[in-house]
C-alpha cells in the first residue's frame, strides 16, 4: 500500500506539471490494472521497485556500505588437528617426530647446526676498547652555582662524595669524575677538590684562585666505598682496602684513593642502622 501510495503521488505531480494523467503507466504488480505502450515505452519495467527511485553510485564513491578492507588484508584461520581432509590433522603440519614437533622445540635464531654462524663468519668493523673509562662531567660553571647556592661548602675539601650526594654529577657514577674548564675565565673562588681527572685549563685557573686540584684514583669497588659507605656496614661488610692504579694509568692520578673519613663511616653506619 506504501508503494501504491507514493506511485499515486508521483502520479498526480507528473500530471499537474507535465504530460497527462492517461499517459502515465499503471502496472499490474503496483496493484493497478492497466498500461499502454506509450507509456510502456516511457517507463521501464519496474517502476513499482524501491529501486527505481535510486540514484546510481559513482565507482570508488566511500560509503558505510562500501567499506571493506583490501582484497587479502585477512585470511581465515588455521585449524589445526581436525581431519585428515583439512590438510593439517593428525600432526598438524609438523610432520613425524623429530625436535620442531616437540612442544617448545627448535633451535635458537642463528644457529646452523654446529658450523660457524654467520655474526662469527663475517668481518666486523669499528673498535671497542675494553679498558675505557668514563667519567662523568663537571664543569666550573656548575661548580660555582652550587657553591653559591649552599650546595657545596668551599671551605671543605670537596671530594666525588659530595658532588654525588649534592647531584652535581648525578647519582649514577661510573668511573669517576672529570673536572671541565667552562666558566674559567670568570673562576675566582679559592677551593680544594679530588677528582679523578681535570682539563689543564680547569686547573689553572682554580690555583690561580688560591685552590688545589687532587686527581685521586679508585676502581669501582673503592669508589662506592667513597659514595656510599653505608651499603657496607648495611652488609655487614668492611671497606676495601684503596687500590693502586693500574701501571699505565699511574701517571694521571696524584694519589690513590683513601678511605672515607671516621666521621663519614660512623653516619654512614648510623644511617644503615635506622634504616
Amino acid at each position: 500500500m506504501a508503494r501504491l501510495r507514493s506511485l499515486l503521488s508521483l502520479r498526480a505531480l507528473l500530471s499537474a506539471t507535465g504530460p497527462s494523467a492517461s499517459t502515465l503507466p499503471v502496472y499490474s504488480n503496483c496493484g493497478v490494472a492497466g498500461t499502454s505502450a506509450a507509456a510502456s515505452a516511457l517507463w521501464p519495467a519496474g517502476a513499482c521497485s524501491m529501486r527505481w527511485y535510486s540514484t546510481p553510485v559513482p565507482e570508488g564513491y566511500v560509503a558505510l556500505n562500501t567499506i571493506a578492507d583490501n582484497p587479502g588484508a585477512t585470511h581465515s584461520i588455521k585449524r589445526l588437528g581436525r581431519g585428515i581432509g583439512s590438510g593439517l590433522g593428525k600432526t598438524s603440519g609438523k610432520g613425524h617426530k623429530g625436535q620442531n614437533s616437540r612442544s617448545g622445540g627448535g633451535v635458537k635464531p642463528g644457529f646452523e647446526g654446529g658450523q660457524t654462524p654467520q655474526r662469527l663468519r663475517i668481518p666486523k668493523r669499528g673498535f671497542h676498547n675494553p679498558f675505557k673509562r668514563t667519567y662523568n662531567p663537571l664543569n666550573l660553571t656548575t661548580l660555582r652555582q652550587w657553591i653559591e647556592e649552599g650546595r657545596l661548602d668551599a671551605s671543605r675539601v670537596i671530594t666525588m662524595r659530595e658532588l654525588r650526594a649534592s647531584n652535581a654529577v648525578g647519582h649514577q657514577l661510573q668511573d669517576g669524575v672529570k673536572l671541565l674548564a667552562r666558566g674559567a675565565k670568570s673562576w675566582n673562588i679559592p677551593v680544594h677538590i679530588e677528582v679523578s681527572q681535570a682539563s689543564a685549563i680547569a686547573r689553572q685557573a682554580i690555583e690561580a684562585a688560591g685552590g688545589s686540584v687532587t686527581t685521586v684514583y679508585y676502581n669501582a669497588l673503592g669508589l662506592r666505598a667513597l659514595t656510599q659507605p653505608e651499603w657496607f656496614a648495611k652488609k655487614g661488610r668492611l671497606l676495601p682496602r684503596p687500590a693502586r692504579p693500574p701501571p699505565r694509568l699511574e701517571a694521571k692520578f696524584e694519589r690513590k684513593g683513601a678511605l672515607p673519613p671516621l666521621r663519614d663511616l660512623a653516619a654512614g653506619l648510623e644511617q644503615a642502622a635506622t634504616a
